[in-house]
């Protein structure tokens, strides 16, 4: 049957906040594959790329073939995988409930591209677009997992091979390089206002003063009578110059810490996930300030997580070299460098991107130079990876004094090239990561940015786009959580138990990002209990969001365990065109309602329902064409609900739909679940007859116990 509904949404809203619970019969965790690894934290895991006089990935090699060496002590191999990964990979479509239980490829290999916004300009900008957009469109297999994430803030962007590379290559269309150097004749590179300010280089001084000087930016200082040699004496404007650089350097670490900073986050990130993971920072590099000890953090969640970082120079094939404000470029007025200088200058601006190659060594990745194609440089890291090594030792130097311990990997066959990170940073007793009170816990900030999803408390979300489209539209995001593998028990006639929830929304398009943080706490009594273990835990979080591509990511942890689960789900808020319905709420739960009102269907996480269960689809329709002798829509409707293989089990007649206003139409469908267990869909058609414009919506759901 068929009921109209008016004030459809405000209902469904209103009630959708106020509820707490869903019932449905949760879907069993898949298990996950063996792991390889013990789980010794003593153990150090080096990942190894063997290549051979082609740059081809050598394969076939044993345990025996390989020789670790720690700070020149041979150690003993406690663990040896060879690694393959094959052309292709199964990639899963898209589907209305998200979840972190379905069962992810044994081998996969996971892209991060870090986009270096914060030391990218805007004359690097479009070729570095154009490789990473070329890379992602050509470089990469079906199955490979792509994270870009930009470095001065904003949104990150997730997405699996080949399905979601139009998304990707979107998001990657939006990125700026937000680095704007000075291009005037008082221009102070970074490499030299470190030298000045930290009175690490004297010399340093004597280059940018003449500079100044030439460019009539300092007083002169005509010689006196008693200065036989006539030398000219720019000391006046020192304490300006130092001032100068002083300014440029803080202005350089602010940068420094921001990418550094954002490496470390997406390595922990990493760190839970198996497989060969590939860091590709594109940046136009940074200084090596050794005092920043971001450096060393990256180094050790670099460590942590098994994750090399590809150093990726954006500055084109002539380097900086001519690109204004840059080192050895020119300037909008004045003159550019001294010539005597120019030399000096050319042979110190590789210190301007010193911090981005230790980086890019220390962690066990390589270094592309701006002259070598960027895209082609990306793909050939990317057929490296196809086969590779995992090899893990107990260091046999049993000190935890957390320091550096360098690494040399050797392979027993002639003429091979062997790339491996450098070293790595011993354990310290009593050593933990500082907590800041005002940021989120490292476990929580990991689990929030990791491409993949945590399983520690199975999860399902769902989105529903609600209300007419507008500026910003109503969004709704249900998920559940499933809570019986947390060991939670009654104890003095009820179940008590608190769970900290994180939902963050990221803006495909703009890079706005949304933020709830709730904690959710349970008080069940004794007799209601079995429910909740069947149906789950429901959690709803309503956002007011402009039209575009959205990713959602749920965070779920339980207090008292520890446990964490993480599922991300995508959606789209559509713009305000042509005739569409609102995100139909397909749902097994009612509220009931009083005598003269209908029930009211509940948004549910979940599309598997009992046999014979009675079900509802509500939805809104909205862009009709106005009926002039109706006086407004005239809007009809029809639905069919099919097996998989396309068999009819049952339908709905089409039917004219009462108006809710001039343009807005609002229906109840209910409808019995069909009694054979088994994969169905359900399909709705809405007709204007006004306009003469047909739409229709299909969604899958099962019937099982």
């Amino acid at each position: 049957m068929i009921m109209s509904r008016s004030s459809f949404v405000r209902r469904c809203l209103s009630l959708l906040l106020a509820s707490s619970a869903a019932t449905v019969q949760a879907q069993a965790p898949q298990p996950s594959p063996d792991v390889v690894f013990p789980a010794d934290v003593e153990q150090v895991t080096v990942d190894v790329l063997v290549l051979d006089k082609q740059g081809k990935p050598v394969q076939g090699l044993k345990r025996e073939d390989f020789t670790v060496k720690e700070d020149g002590r041979a150690q003993t191999i406690s663990a040896f995988e060879a690694v393959a990964v094959p052309e292709s990979a199964p990639t899963p479509t898209r589907t209305r409930v998200s979840s972190n239980t379905l069962p992810r490829p044994a081998v996969e290999r996971t892209f991060v591209i870090v986009w270096d916004d914060a030391n990218i300009t805007q004359y690097s900008t479009d070729r570095a677009r154009r490789a990473v957009s070329e890379f992602i469109r050509e470089g990469l297999r079906d199955g490979d997992e792509v994270m870009v994430a930009p470095t001065a803030g904003g949104a990150w962007w997730i997405g699996r091979l080949p399905k979601d590379r139009d998304s990707l290559l979107a998001y990657v269309g939006r990125q700026q390089g937000l680095y704007r150097p000075d291009q005037t004749a008082a221009r102070i590179w970074d490499h030299e206002a470190m030298a000045i300010w930290m009175g690490r280089d004297p010399q340093m001084l004597s280059y940018v003063a003449r500079r100044w000087y030439e460019n009539n930016l300092i007083p002169e200082s005509y010689p006196t009578e008693d200065d036989a040699r006539g030398s000219l004496d720019v000391t006046p404007g020192l304490a300006q110059i130092r001032a100068a650089s002083g300014q440029v350097y803080r202005a350089a670490v602010t940068r420094l810490r921001l990418t550094l900073d954002t490496l470390s986050r997406v390595a922990d990130a990493l760190e839970p996930i198996r497989g060969r993971k590939n860091l590709l920072m594109v940046s136009e590099g940074f200084i090596m300030d050794s005092s920043q000890p971001e450096f060393r953090e990256v180094v050790r969640a670099s460590r942590r997580a098994n994750a090399a970082v590809h150093y990726l120079d954006a500055r084109g094939a002539e380097g900086a070299l001519g690109q204004p404000g840059m080192p050895g470029g020119s300037a909008e007025f004045g003159r550019d460098v001294e010539e005597r200088d120019a030399t000096t200058v050319l042979a110190l601006a590789q210190q301007s991107v010193e911090g981005a190659r230790s980086v890019a060594l220390d962690t066990g990745g390589s270094i592309v130079p701006s002259t070598s194609g960027l895209a082609k440089e990306m793909a050939r890291i990317a057929d490296e990876s196809r086969a590779y090594y995992l090899i893990g030792f107990n260091s046999s130097n049993v000190k935890r004094d957390g320091g550096y311990r360098k690494l040399a990997v050797q392979v027993a066959r002639p003429d091979a090239e062997v790339r491996a990170r450098r070293g790595y940073y011993a354990p310290k007793d009593g050593e933990q990561r500082k907590a800041d009170p005002d940021k989120l816990a490292p476990q929580v900030r990991a689990g929030l940015d990791a491409p993949v999803a945590a399983d520690g408390v199975p999860l399902r979300l769902v989105s529903y786009v609600l209300g007419a489209p507008s500026e910003k539209t109503a969004v709704l995001l249900v998920a559940e959580a499933e809570v019986g593998g947390l060991g939670l028990s009654p104890k003095d006639g009820k179940v008590a138990a608190a769970f900290d929830t994180y939902v963050v929304v990221h803006a495909r398009d703009s890079g706005q990002i949304y933020k709830q943080e709730k904690l959710l706490e349970l008080d069940v009594p004794e007799q209601y209990w079995p429910q909740v273990l069947q149906g789950g835990i429901a959690m709803r979080r309503d956002f007011e969001l402009p039209p575009g591509a959205y990713q959602a990511r749920l965070l779920v942890r339980d207090k008292s365990s520890g446990r964490l689960g993480t599922v991300l789900h995508e959606f789209e808020v559509t713009a305000a065109k042509g005739l569409r319905t609102s995100t139909p709420i397909f749902t097994d739960t009612f509220q009931a309602a009083s005598a003269n009102e209908l029930p009211r269907p509940v948004p549910v996480a979940h599309r598997t329902f009992r046999p014979g269960a009675r079900l509802g689809w509500a939805y809104e329709v909205f862009g009709a064409q106005p009926d002039p002798a109706a006086g407004g829509p005239k809007v009809s409707a029809s639905y069919v609900v099919r097996k998989a293989d396309g068999t009819v089990v049952s339908n709905g007649p089409t039917r004219p739909l009462k108006p809710a206003g001039l343009s807005q139409v609002s229906q109840v469908v209910v409808f019995a679940a069909p009694q054979q267990a088994g994969d169905y869909e359900f399909a709705l058609e809405v007709r204007d007859e006004a306009g003469g414009v047909a739409t229709q919506v299909v969604e899958p759901f099962t019937v099982g116990p």
